[in-house]
């Protein structure tokens, strides 16, 4: 007997034909009918489910990944110096602590848990080892900044890779400080490191630390429109921002006594020189530089007084600086070792930023401050006509 079709159903009494429905025939002719279409279109029919198309990776994604991926790799040497010596342990767990704000900061925030929580193996690193691969790490996420066939990452990406940056470099000067490390220019950190490692070359110096090396300058077109005046815009900001620091360290010089008078008076001599950089860079592109204020609110009482007010200075360039980071064209690695530079020297005169030089509606675990104010829009940042 043969099968009986699926179309045939037994009820026991008799057997009845299922009759397709009238929609039923309509959609089957309708698709009968499309095929040879879509064929000639150069659609291909496929059974099963589409796949979800994904979005193309920009070069903020390709800035974040790769900041990442050294985070990680910086994070597997602290948390292995963090076993080390008493003087490198808590400089370096509080290293790791950052990395990790770092990581919730760039978007992983699962990383930023998991990561560390094994001890790697290996050789303990020494101290001069920690400071050189701070040193490394920082200037590889300036490195980031650069544009990728003539695309670099946007604002909001660029302040926050050379707040990184900074802060690698500001975490390279607290090993230092607590351990006799030396900061050494990046380019020389790993030679010496496959000559001899762990061995110090120099005593560090107390007052005004070795600066982490810029990278050169990375190569992609003009500002030009909206973006020129951005950039001209974060120029003209962190220009007052430099006048107000020539201001208040003449006035901090007066009120410290040595050696950190001469400290002072090394810094007011340098943000003199960041100035006049600033005034010819903005005549250059046919702008007119912004002029000191006529007088500033600030005050400086005591020694005390005047240390706080050099680090909240810094504290400002080191933010204004970012700015003109985050609104460069070329040029963003110059701009970049500016940024590191405040940084430090805030840090130097008492800054507790750690984690995000630069960005102060980030906290230091990475999330942002409630009620802080924002990063400043493409449209420009304010200008800073107060210390």
């Amino acid at each position: 007997m043969p099968p009986v079709p699926p179309s045939v159903r037994s009820t026991g009494r008799e057997t009845s034909v299922r009759r397709p429905s009238r929609r039923a025939l309509l959609g089957t002719l309708a698709l009968a009918a499309a095929a040879p279409a879509l064929a000639g279109c150069g659609v291909r029919w496929v059974v099963g489910d589409e796949p979800t198309p994904t979005a193309e990776r920009g070069p903020d994604d390709v800035a974040r990944e790769a900041a990442v991926d050294d985070t990680l790799t910086l994070l597997t040497v602290l948390d292995t110096a963090a076993g080390g010596p008493a003087p490198l342990q808590a400089v370096a767990a509080q290293a790791a602590q950052v990395c990790r704000a770092h990581l919730t900061a760039l978007g992983a925030p699962a990383l930023a848990t998991s990561a560390g929580a094994a001890t790697p193996s290996g050789t303990t690193p020494d101290a001069q080892v920690v400071a050189d691969r701070l040193t490394q790490a920082s200037t590889a996420a300036v490195t980031e900044l650069a544009p990728a066939q003539g695309r670099g990452p946007g604002p909001d990406t660029a302040r926050l890779l050379v707040a990184v940056a900074a802060s690698r470099a500001v975490l390279a000067d607290a090993v230092a400080v607590v351990t006799g490390a030396v900061v050494r220019p990046a380019q020389d950190t790993t030679a010496a490191e496959d000559a001899a490692p762990g061995t110090a070359t120099a005593e560090p110096t107390s007052a005004a630390p070795t600066g982490t090396a810029a990278t050169p300058s990375p190569t992609g077109p003009s500002p030009t429109g909206t973006a020129a005046t951005t950039r001209v815009r974060a120029l003209q900001a962190a220009l007052a921002g430099e006048h107000a620091a020539v201001y208040a360290y003449a006035l901090v010089a007066g009120r410290l006594a040595a050696p950190r008078r001469d400290e002072a008076l090394a810094d007011l001599d340098a943000h003199r020189v960041a100035r006049d950089d600033l005034v010819d860079e903005l005549t250059a592109v046919g702008a007119t530089p912004v002029e000191a204020a006529a007088g500033y609110d600030v005050a400086a009482p005591t020694a005390a007084a005047a240390t706080a007010l050099a680090a909240a200075v810094e504290e400002r360039v080191t933010a204004l600086r970012a700015d003109v980071v985050a609104g460069a064209g070329t040029g963003r690695a110059e701009a970049a070792a500016t940024v590191l530079t405040a940084a430090r020297a805030a840090r130097r005169w008492g800054s507790t930023v750690l984690a995000f030089p630069g960005l102060p509606w980030l906290g230091e675990d990475g999330r942002a401050v409630p009620g802080a104010a924002t990063a400043p829009s493409t449209d420009g940042p304010s200008t800073a006509s107060t210390p």
